[in-house]
């Protein structure tokens, strides 16, 4: 088929530069392993338990197999029972002047059946239809799952992220503070100007400045972090509060990748299982065209006495079997057929953009990862050299070799690479976590 064809092209297009991450023996479906992070992996199972986002996908389908079920059930027979009194009276008046009215009234009951024989396959192409509906359901829960866990995993990284960035802060303060009170003593002995203890306070002051603002963003995290696992915040796990370390992020690397890493991406799968209930929504448009045959019977007594419902004479049956058929509907049908099929055409077209983005995706995912990875390794080799700088800078100030200005300036330049490799070790986490997700889960 056209899409299935596509599928391939956009694969083979995407082994010609992708060399995507592998984790050898990794479950797919618990991806978050690789990190080694037991908080994360309870974060994760209390977010699949209670994210409301889940359980909306899981009863979507729980409806679909109440659908599916009602559907089967047109195969068998519906049975009825009737049971009541009736009287009437007609007028004497209708035929002509003369004439006495007449009443009767009597005690019935009955069985009855009604049952469209599923001859033509009507009934097995609305089955059919909602059965692929129960799996496009299916694979949409997948793909809420995927997206929750990816949502909680990033969530948790950045709130390391955050709190790493802010204990980095309260280093530098306490450091900071004590070069305000080395600057402070050395211009009371009026070895060096005011000017010296101001810019050592603006220093000191400014970097203080920051800790409000990271300490918002992590009460910020954890309202995210509660939101996604579906409870309040104070009912957080109280593992989430205890000091932990950000994770690595580099994995080995494949010089290829199976077709099977884009197709079973939960969208993937979804847009291949939309096409499929097109196609089923084709078959029952066509099914119209037939004819149906269906069956009404009842079986029951009537009387006037109710002493007499049950005896033979006042047995009453009824067989009706019907074949109907439409011949002419003003083509409301073919309408209807070629609706659907346009729709299936629509769905084919979703399918082969859908792959093409997913490709996408996995190259825009694996890119932003190696060049976060570049960038840390760069950014480390300014921090080791800007803390040189610091230490350098102190002690030709000390021996008044250099302005204070020198100093400061040390000290922003290692502040602002320290804060940016933080910064990096969180985003290559979630470069990481993005490619995981590009890719339906691990490799």
């Amino acid at each position: 088929m056209k899409y299935r064809l596509s599928l391939c092209s956009a694969v083979c297009a995407l082994l010609l530069f992708v060399a995507p991450l592998y984790c050898h023996g990794e479950n797919p479906k618990q991806w978050w392993h690789s990190f080694d992070d037991s908080r994360l992996d309870t974060l994760i199972a209390i977010g699949m338990a209670n994210n409301y986002d889940v359980s909306m996908a899981m009863r979507r389908i729980d409806i679909a197999k109440a659908t599916v079920r009602q559907a089967e059930s047109a195969w068998y027979p519906q049975l009825g029972l009737e049971a009541g009194w009736n009287k009437s009276r007609q007028s004497g008046r209708i035929a002509g002047r003369e004439g006495s009215a007449t009443g009767t009234s009597y005690f019935r009951g009955e069985v009855t059946m009604s049952w469209e024989i599923d001859v033509f396959g009507k009934v097995r192409a609305q089955v059919n239809h909602d059965k692929k509906q129960m799996q496009l359901s299916s694979a949409e829960f997948d793909g809420a799952m995927l997206t929750v866990q990816a949502s909680i995993a990033t969530a948790y990284f950045t709130l390391l992220m955050h709190r790493a960035q802010l204990a980095l802060a309260n280093e530098h303060v306490a450091s900071q503070k004590q070069l305000l009170s080395i600057t402070e003593k050395r211009y009371k002995t009026k070895l060096v100007s005011k000017l010296d203890v101001a810019q050592a306070s603006t220093l000191y002051y400014g970097t203080e400045s920051s800790i409000p603002a990271l300490e918002s963003s992590i009460e910020a995290d954890y309202n995210a972090i509660a939101v996604l696992l579906g409870l309040e915040r104070q009912n957080l796990p109280s593992g989430i509060y205890e000091d932990a370390e950000l994770p690595t992020a580099r994995r080995y690397v494949l010089s290829d990748i199976p077709a099977d890493m884009i197709r079973r991406r939960p969208d993937v799968v979804a847009a291949e299982k939309s096409i499929d209930v097109a196609a089923a929504a084709l078959g029952i448009a066509k099914s119209e065209y037939l004819p149906s045959l269906s069956l009404q019977a009842s079986a029951g007594t009537a009387a006037h006495n109710i002493g007499d419902v049950f005896d033979r004479q006042a047995f009453t049956y009824t067989v009706a079997p019907t074949l109907s058929w439409t011949i002419f509907d003003g083509f409301g049908r073919r309408a209807a057929t070629a609706s659907a099929r346009e729709n299936m055409k629509y769905e084919v077209d979703n399918y082969n953009m859908t792959v093409i983005e997913a490709v996408q995706e996995v190259n825009n995912a694996l890119s932003a990862y190696n060049a976060t990875l570049r960038y840390i390794d760069l950014v480390q080799k300014a921090v080791d050299s800007s803390h040189e700088s610091v230490v350098l800078s102190l002690d030709r100030y000390k021996q008044g070799l250099t302005d204070f200005y020198n100093v400061v300036e040390a000290h922003l330049s290692y502040l602002t690479y320290q804060n940016n490799l933080v910064s990096a070790r969180g985003q290559v986490l979630a470069n990481l976590i993005d490619l995981y997700k590009s890719l339906g889960g691990g490799f």
